[in-house]
This record gives C-alpha cells, sequence and structure tokens, in this order.
C-alpha cells in the first residue's frame, strides 16, 4: 500500500474529511460531446469510467493525460495516461480513438499540454467532457474555466464517497492527505492565476485547518 501509515482516524476526523470531500465533489449532467478528457491519477476506475461513457457513445475519443506525481510514481511502472490507456485497450477501445499525454505532473499541465497535443493534431473540439477523481471535480472545474475558457466542459466523475475511495495502492490515511491538499490549492492557486476562485464556506475551513493540525499535512504546497 503507498506510503502506508497506521495512524488511527477517529469518527471526528473522518467526519471532517467526509465534509471536504463533498465539498470537492460536483458531478455534472453531461451530454454527448467531441471528446472525454481524463485527468489521470493513481486510481484506475476514472479510466474505468471514461471507458463506460464511451462505449454508450458519449464522445468519438478520450484524452488520457497524466505523467507521475508524489502518488503514482509509486504505483505505475509507466505514466498514468500509459496505465490508463492499457486499461481502455483491455476493454476493447480502438487504438486510433486515444490520445495519450504522458509527461503532466499537475493540473495545468494536463491542460496546458493536452490544449497543444490537441492542437498538434489539429483537432477543433467544441464540447468536452473532463473526468477525474470525485474529490478532484471543484478543482478541475476551476482550472478549467481559467486555462481553457473557450470551450464547453462537462465535469463528472466516478460515482463514490470518501468511504469508497482507498483501494489497493492507496489507504484512507492518505486519501485524506491528498484532499487537505486539494482544498490547499483551492484556496491558493487563484492568486497565481491557475484557477477561478470560489466561495468556501466556514465550515470547510474549519474542517481543513483542524485536519491540518491534526497531522494531515503530507500533501500540502510549502
Amino acid at each position: 500500500m503507498l506510503l502506508e501509515n497506521h495512524k488511527k482516524i477517529t469518527e471526528e476526523e473522518l467526519k471532517l474529511a467526509n465534509s471536504i470531500w463533498n465539498f470537492l465533489s460536483i458531478r455534472e449532467t453531461i451530454l454527448k460531446s467531441d471528446l472525454i478528457f481524463v485527468l489521470c491519477s493513481h486510481d484506475l476506475r476514472v479510466a474505468k469510467y471514461a471507458v463506460d461513457l464511451y462505449k454508450k457513445g458519449f464522445a468519438n475519443y478520450i484524452l488520457f493525460s497524466g505523467g507521475l506525481n508524489f502518488f503514482t510514481k509509486h504505483i505505475f511502472p509507466k505514466s498514468e495516461a500509459e496505465s490508463f490507456a492499457e486499461l481502455a485497450f483491455k476493454e476493447n477501445i480502438p487504438n486510433d480513438v486515444i490520445i495519450i499525454e504522458n509527461v503532466s505532473t499537475n493540473t495545468g499541465e494536463n491542460i496546458q499540454f493536452s490544449k497543444n497535443i490537441l492542437k498538434f493534431l489539429n483537432h477543433k473540439f467544441s464540447n468536452i467532457i473532463a473526468i477525474q477523481k470525485p474529490s478532484m471535480s471543484l478543482r478541475i472545474k476551476l482550472a478549467l474555466a481559467k486555462q481553457w475558457n473557450d470551450t464547453n466542459f462537462f465535469i463528472s466523475s466516478p460515482n463514490y464517497s470518501i468511504f469508497d475511495a482507498p483501494h489497493s495502492h492507496i489507504n484512507l490515511f492518505m486519501i485524506i492527505n491528498e484532499i487537505v491538499g486539494d482544498l490547499q490549492r483551492i484556496i491558493e492557486y487563484p492568486k497565481f492565476g491557475f484557477q477561478s476562485e470560489t466561495e468556501i464556506p466556514d465550515h470547510i475551513f474549519f474542517a481543513y485547518n483542524s485536519l491540518i493540525n491534526q497531522g494531515y499535512n503530507l500533501h500540502l504546497i510549502k
């Protein structure tokens, strides 16, 4: 298990973490689009969700974007994008509908490098379904609004809760560290022009600060 930690998670900590998870998770109504844009991660359920959407006819192409980062360098022997694409190939998705961007290490690079690849391939898409883990869906919506605002996006994710988020490579302790760090980026990144601002309720700030004080700080930016 990735960075296994045996810290006992209290009921109060889990309650606080769940409130942050729910704040970070959005699922919009999706419509048939030109492309499924997958911002990859450590969770292959997102790849399976992209495959399911393609098989249901929601788009004609899938773009998998992601190199390796803090979490996934311990999990995948290849890039996130190539690992996600391997799952798609096993699900009989044709090779010629899959586009791979395999060097990005953060959300901003996912967006910018993917835009560059589509431009190079002369693909012009008006409607795109963007998917990630549930707890990253608000972040990608805010980042896309700032960095790719000439295209219509539908934001979606596999539908699971924080209680189902752990998998064979990452435990609940690391999931909580991850979402605390993601919330920090939502707070801080608008200052640098990386994403649009959003209002953060007082109880979410309270949960955020409480969890940091309890030691959930492994995914924080300095």
